[in-house]
């Protein structure tokens, strides 16, 4: 079947780094069968691992794939390739997110507004290394998925904050955060202790932390404050000698803010937050200007995908970061996520 074709550069929807047309586009352009569309995704599964290998991230256009049951059968076909399902129920997810069909969730459940750029799950010990999203339904206005090569963000950081980038590499990092009794959907870190760890009680859930390495303390409120083991700042792509800025300290001024209208008395100063809630692995301060600097990278680098309905984005969650764009109207973009043997 040759029904399906490879976009050059020249589209709109991708943006050129290195030489590389970020990200692969494919577009089907046989009849609206979902068989036929995925039996020739089955023959081309080598072709779409090399280029998502070397894009970090492939967008499918035109398959017929009316709603979350037909992509949960496209995310199948991919088993092939050696993906795991991570469930979210088993994952380290800080979002409050719903089951649908199969391996399929929500993104975000409630939340509304943009989400800053960051690599999935990257503040946990375990994360994803592939991220399928699916737009069922397409915002009325806004709410692309933007997408950013880490890699360039990483250049463009060693280049100003060469001395930062060496801490980054040498120290790694710890991540602390608040999680409540109960979840709160309304916020970007609303999953309760209970729900992230999987544990109903206190006691299972210090069990559960202790096997993971992060250390804790319970507050007021049943409150719980959990800072994660020593987690790498940078990483290597696997299968390739990328170093990506794999880590999740931009995203954390966004939690730090959010966590700090549950203690009283902190101060709105953007480093007084971090040292707060963020620290190099020996526990030093990681400086607030060179996070806001990433930041800027990042939407220097966007890449905006456009939803249309049908759509689906095959990202390598170690190679691009992602972010969600404010929308206007109903948006509804559903996810599957993955994990590979031999994950780093």
């Amino acid at each position: 079947l040759g029904f399906l074709r490879a976009l050059m550069s020249s589209t709109p929807l991708q943006r050129e780094f290195n030489g590389v047309a970020v990200p692969h586009v494919v577009v089907w352009t046989g009849p609206p069968d979902l068989a036929a569309a995925l039996e020739w995704i089955t023959g081309q599964l080598t072709a779409l691992h090399d280029a998502l290998l070397r894009t970090g991230a492939v967008l499918f256009r035109g398959l017929p794939l009316p709603d979350a049951s037909a992509f949960d059968a496209f995310v199948k076909v991919f088993d092939a390739l050696g993906y795991t399902d991570l469930p979210y129920d088993r994952s380290l997810s800080f979002a409050v997110r719903l089951p649908v069909v199969g391996r399929v969730c929500t993104t975000n459940e409630g939340k509304t507004g943009g989400l800053v750029f960051h690599h999935e799950q990257a503040q946990a010990p375990f994360f994803p290394s592939k991220l399928f999203f699916y737009c069922e339904r397409p915002a009325d206005q806004g709410g692309a998925t933007a997408i950013c090569p880490s890699d360039a963000v990483l250049q463009g950081l060693a280049a100003q904050f060469p001395a930062f980038v060496a801490d980054c590499a040498a120290k790694g990092v710890r991540y602390t955060a608040l999680l409540k009794a109960f979840e709160d959907p309304r916020i970007g870190v609303g999953r309760s202790w209970k729900s992230f760890f999987g544990r109903d009680t206190r006691e299972t859930v210090e069990a559960r932390m202790a096997e993971l390495g992060y250390t804790w303390e319970w507050l007021e409120g049943d409150t719980l404050r959990m800072t994660t083991p020593l987690l790498p700042a940078i990483r290597t792509v696997p299968g390739t000698k990328k170093q990506v800025f794999f880590n999740q300290m931009v995203a954390q001024i966004t939690n730090a803010r959010e966590f700090s209208s549950r203690e009283a008395g902190t101060a709105s100063d953007v480093q007084v937050l971090l040292d707060q809630f963020l620290r190099f692995g020996d526990g030093s301060s990681v400086p607030a200007e060179p996070l806001l600097l990433a930041h800027r990278l990042c939407e220097e680098s966007a890449v905006e995908l456009t939803w249309q309905q049908g759509d689906v984005a095959l990202l390598d969650n170690y190679a691009v970061m992602h972010a969600r764009r404010p929308f206007e109207g109903p948006r509804r973009v559903l996810a599957s996520l993955a994990t590979e043997a031999g994950q780093a």
